[in-house]
């Protein structure tokens, strides 16, 4: 993921940009918890709000494939439904770790 373009694109120098990537990878981890914790009590509504969360975020940073991920994800929550989540879950952690790497 090249950082400079993001940046570039978004508008913002390239040590700003790390800056709201580290505060997204802090409340994206938070909200992947609260999807966690959705899941372990079957509330389908609060992993479609948390997932809407990371869908906005991902999005407003240009993290393409997060945004889609996530909004797969509030979609199939919103009719009620956390089928493969644990699945989708691992996906989603592995690709906000994989941010720390860069």
């Amino acid at each position: 993921m090249d950082f400079k373009d993001l940046a570039s694109r978004l508008g913002f120098d390239e040590d700003d940009f790390k800056e709201l990537v580290e505060l997204f990878i802090t409340t994206t981890l938070s909200d992947i918890d609260k999807i966690k914790k959705s899941v372990r009590q079957g509330n389908s509504q609060d992993a479609a709000a948390a997932s809407n969360s990371i869908k906005g975020a991902s999005g407003n940073l240009g993290f393409d494939d997060m945004f889609t991920l996530a909004k797969d994800m509030e979609m199939q929550a919103r009719q009620g439904s956390l089928d493969n989540f644990a699945a989708y879950i691992t996906d989603l952690e592995n690709r906000v770790n994989a941010l720390n790497n860069i």
